[in-house]
C-alpha cells in the first residue's frame, strides 16, 4: 500500500526536478538563500541583499555551454561586471561625464549581439548589473562596496551553477531534446483533427499548425546548437556514449519532423473523395497514438528513463491497411486517390519504426557503433566587414541600438533634471520593455505595466502584514523563485514577482523600513512611455518593410530544398548535411513568414498588407508541406528523374528568379504559368497503372505532389508581382507626403 502511494509522489518529484524552469529557479534560490540567511544572522542584511542582486544579474546572463566554456564565460563575465560597476561608481556623481559614458557603453553592449547569443546575453548582463549599481549607489558606504559585492554575488551563483553542470553535463540537452518531441507530439495531435473537422475549419487548422511549427523548428535549432557546443567541447577526445545517443535521437526527430509536416492529399478533398468514415477514423486514431507516443518518448528523455513503445500501434497499422483494402474492393478507388492513401499509411509506419528505434536508443545498452554525423556550423564572418554592415541604417540591430541609446539619453536627462536620486528604475524599465520590433515592445509594455501594478498591489499589504526583516527576506526569496519559474512562460506574472523582489531588495539595501512604491510606479510608466515613443517614431521596424526579404528568403530556401530532393532521385537517399541543411533553412524561412504575419496583426497597417502577409505565409506553409512529402518518400528512381527533371528545374528557376528580383527590387520577369491540371500531370494511361507496384504508386504520388507544388509556386509568384506593385505605389505616396 505504501509503495503504491509513494510511486506517484516519486514520479511527481522527478517531473518537477527535470523541469528546466523549476531546476533553474532552485539553483538561484539556493544561491540567494545561502547569502541572505547568514547576512541576516550576522545583521548585515544590506550587504547580503547587494550580494543577491549580483546573483540575479549572474543568473540572467548565464548561457548554455559545456563545463570548460561555461567557466571561461563566467570568468569573462566577472571581469566585465567588476569593470562596469567600478566605472559607474566612479562617474555617476559627474553627470556631464556619466551621460556620454552611459550612451556609448549602451551602444557597444547592444551591438555585441551581432556576435551571437552568448555575446548578446553578456552585454545584457553588464547593462543590468550596471543599472543595479546606479540604483544602489546612494546607499553605498564606500567606493569598492558595490563593485566587490555585486561581482561576488554573481561569482557565487556562477560557481554553484558550474558545479551543477559538472555533475549533470547533459541535463540541458536532455531538456531541450525532450521539448522537440513534446512539440512534435502537439503538432501530430493537432494535425489529426483534419480527419474529423468540417472544411470551414481547415484554414484555421493550417494556421495553428504553422504556429506550432515555429515552436518545433525553434526547439530543433536550439538542440542543434547545444549539441554543437558539446561536440566542439570534446576536442580530440572520443565521443561519449550519452552524447552519441542524444545526437542519434536528435537526427531521428529531424526525420520525423519532415514526415509529420508532409501533406499527401488535400484534406478538404479527402473527406469528399474517400467517403469512408471508418478509414478516416483509422488515420486519425493512428496519428493520435503516434502523437501520444512522441510525448511519452520526450518524457522518457527528460527523466532519463527507458522508453517503451506501444505494441498497439503495430496492430492499428495493420487494421488500417486491411480497412483501406476492404474499402477499395467495395468502391474501387482510382489510382489518384489510392496511391496517396497508401503512402500516407506508409508515412505513419515510418514514424512508428522511428519510435521503435528510439526505444532502443533510450535503453542502457552500449551503442552498436559510434554516431558520427556532421552538424551545420554557424559561418564566421571577418570582423571589420561585419562591423561595417552592422553600422548601417538597414541593420535591425543598429536600429534597435539607436532607439535604446536615445531612450537612455532621455531617461537619464529626466533623472538629472528632476534630481531623481533613485530614478534609475526608469532605465531598468526601458531595458526590459524596449524590444527590436514594435509588436514585441507593445506586448512587453502591456505585460510590464500589468506586472508592475500587480507586484506593487501585492507588496504593499504584505509589508504591512509582515513588517519584520526576516519575513521580508522570505518574501524576497519567494518572489525571485517564482520569477524564474515563470519568466519564459507567463511574462506578466514574472514581472509582478520580480517587481516585488526588486522593491524589497532596494528597500532592504538602503535600510528603509517602509515601502516606497509610488515613485517606482511613476518610474515604470515613464520608462514604458519612452519605449513606446521610441519604437513608434525612431526608425520604426514595421514588419511590412521586411516582407520582400522574407518572401525572397522563403522562395530561395524552397528552391534549394526542392533541388536537394531532386538530387537524391539520382544519387540515392541519404541524410547528409547537404540535404538536412536546405530542409532546415526552408523551415526557418517559413517560420519567419509566420512570425511576420503574427507581428503585423498588431501594427497600424492597412488591411491589404495583413491579408497579403497571411496569403503569403499560408501558401508558403502549404508548399513546404508538399515539399516535405516529396522529401519524406524520396528514393533513387531514374524513372522519376526522367519524368519530372524538366518540371522541377523550371520550378527551381522560377523560385530563384522571383527571390532575386525581390531582393534587388527589380520587376519580376514575365512568367508563363506552369501546367497544374491533373490531366497534364497524371499521364494518359492511368488505367494501365498497377497500384500494387510501388514504382507506379510513387510516380502517381509524385505527379500529384508536383501538381500542388506548381500551383502554389504560381500563386506565390503572382503574390510577389502584386506585392511589388503595391510596394511601389505605397513608396510613391510616402515620398509625396514627405
Amino acid at each position: 500500500m505504501s509503495s503504491a502511494v509513494s510511486y506517484p509522489a516519486i514520479s511527481w518529484l522527478r517531473r518537477v526536478f527535470t523541469n528546466s524552469h523549476f531546476f533553474f529557479s532552485i539553483k538561484v534560490f539556493l544561491a540567494m538563500a545561502s547569502l541572505l540567511l547568514p547576512g541576516w544572522w550576522l545583521e548585515q542584511t544590506p550587504a547580503a541583499v547587494t550580494l543577491i542582486l549580483g546573483v540575479m544579474a549572474g543568473a540572467l546572463s548565464e548561457v548554455d555551454q559545456d563545463p570548460k566554456g561555461r567557466l571561461r564565460h563566467l570568468l569573462l563575465s566577472l571581469v566585465c561586471f567588476f569593470i562596469a560597476i567600478s566605472l559607474v561608481t566612479l562617474l555617476i556623481d559627474t553627470p556631464l561625464l556619466f551621460g556620454p559614458f552611459l550612451i556609448l557603453s549602451t551602444l557597444g553592449l547592444i551591438l555585441m549581439g551581432a556576435w551571437g547569443s552568448t555575446a548578446s546575453t553578456l552585454g545584457f548582463g553588464i547593462l543590468l548589473v550596471s543599472l543595479y549599481a546606479m540604483q544602489g549607489h546612494p546607499d553605498s558606504p564606500s567606493f569598492w562596496y558595490q563593485p566587490m559585492l555585486l561581482t561576488l554575488g554573481a561569482a557565487w551563483y556562477g560557481l554553484l551553477s558550474w558545479l551543477v553542470l559538472l555533475i549533470w553535463p547533459y541535463k540541458q540537452v536532455h531538456e531541450q531534446l525532450a521539448q522537440c518531441y513534446f512539440s512534435l507530439s502537439r503538432y501530430l495531435l493537432e494535425k489529426s483533427r483534419f480527419f474529423d473537422s468540417p472544411e470551414q475549419q481547415h484554414q484555421h487548422l493550417r494556421h495553428q499548425l504553422a504556429q506550432m511549427n515555429i515552436q518545433l523548428v525553434s526547439a530543433l535549432e536550439n538542440t542543434k546548437q547545444m549539441l554543437n557546443r558539446r561536440i566542439q567541447g570534446q576536442g580530440e577526445h572520443p565521443q561519449q556514449e550519452e552524447l552519441g545517443r542524444l545526437l542519434a535521437l536528435y537526427l531521428l526527430v529531424q526525420d520525423m519532423h519532415e514526415r509529420a509536416t508532409s501533406s499527401h492529399y488535400s484534406y478538404q478533398q479527402l473527406n469528399q473523395d474517400l467517403k469512408q468514415v471508418d478509414v478516416l477514423s483509422g488515420y486519425q486514431t493512428l496519428l493520435v497514438a503516434l502523437g501520444e507516443s512522441c510525448y511519452k518518448l520526450g518524457y522518457s528523455i527528460l527523466t532519463h528513463n527507458a522508453y517503451h513503445h506501444s505494441k498497439r500501434i503495430t496492430w492499428e497499422l495493420s487494421a488500417l491497411q486491411d480497412q483501406l483494402n476492404y474499402s477499395h474492393l467495395q468502391q474501387d478507388y482510382p489510382p489518384a486517390l489510392l496511391s496517396p492513401m497508401k503512402y500516407l499509411g506508409r508515412n505513419m509506419a515510418h514514424l512508428h519504426q522511428a519510435l521503435v528505434r528510439a526505444e532502443a536508443l533510450t535503453q542502457r545498452q552500449p551503442l552498436p557503433e559510434a554516431i558520427s554525423v556532421e552538424l551545420a556550423q554557424p559561418q564566421r564572418q571577418p570582423f571589420w566587414p561585419k562591423l561595417k554592415a552592422l553600422l548601417h541604417p538597414d541593420s535591425l540591430l543598429f536600429r534597435h541600438c539607436v532607439r535604446m541609446c536615445l531612450c537612455f539619453a532621455l531617461g537619464y536627462s529626466l533623472i538629472a533634471y528632476l534630481e531623481l536620486e533613485r530614478g534609475y528604475w526608469i532605465l531598468l524599465t526601458i531595458l526590459f520593455v524596449c524590444q527590436p520590433s514594435f509588436s514585441a515592445t507593445r506586448k512587453r509594455l502591456v505585460q510590464r505595466i500589468l506586472g508592475t501594478l500587480g507586484g506593487i498591489l501585492v507588496a504593499v499589504p504584505l509589508l504591512y502584514l509582515f513588517p519584520s526583516i526576516g519575513a521580508q527576506l522570505m518574501i524576497l526569496l519567494l518572489g525571485a523563485f517564482i520569477f524564474f519559474t515563470q519568466v519564459k512562460v507567463y511574462y506578466s506574472w514574472a514581472v509582478g514577482f520580480v517587481t516585488l523582489f526588486v522593491l524589497l531588495a532596494f528597500n532592504l539595501q538602503g535600510g528603509v523600513s517602509e515601502l516606497v512604491w509610488l515613485p517606482r510606479l511613476f518610474d515604470t510608466l515613464i520608462g514604458c512611455l519612452l519605449s513606446f515613443v521610441a519604437v513608434w517614431f525612431i526608425w520604426p521596424d514595421w514588419q511590412r518593410r521586411h516582407l520582400p526579404r522574407l518572401m525572397a528568403d522563403a522562395m530561395d530556401a524552397n528552391a534549394n530544398y526542392l533541388a536537394a530532393i531532386a538530387e537524391q532521385f539520382s544519387a540515392g537517399r541519404n541524410e547528409d548535411l547537404d540535404y538536412r541543411l536546405p530542409r532546415k533553412q526552408a523551415h526557418l524561412a517559413d517560420n519567419q513568414l509566420a512570425l511576420a504575419w503574427q507581428n503585423i496583426r498588431v501594427e497600424p497597417v492597412p488591411k491589404y498588407w495583413l491579408n497579403l502577409c497571411f496569403d503569403i505565409a499560408y501558401r508558403n506553409h502549404a508548399l513546404l508541406s508538399y515539399l516535405s512529402t516529396l522529401g519524406a518518400h524520396r528514393a533513387q528512381s531514374h524513372l522519376l528523374q526522367q519524368a519530372h527533371s524538366a518540371q522541377i528545374q523550371r520550378l527551381v528557376s522560377l523560385l530563384q528568379a522571383a527571390a532575386k528580383a525581390l531582393r534587388c527590387q527589380h520587376a519580376l520577369p514575365p512568367s508563363v504559368p506552369l501546367p497544374t491540371s491533373e490531366a497534364t500531370l497524371v499521364r494518359d494511361n492511368t488505367e494501365s497503372i498497377d497500384t500494387d507496384n510501388k514504382d507506379d504508386e510513387w510516380l502517381i504520388l509524385s505527379q500529384q505532389l508536383l501538381g500542388h507544388i506548381t500551383l502554389l509556386v504560381n500563386d506565390l509568384y503572382q503574390l510577389a508581382e502584386g506585392f511589388q506593385q503595391q510596394e511601389t505605389t505605397t513608396d510613391a505616396a510616402a515620398d509625396k507626403l514627405e
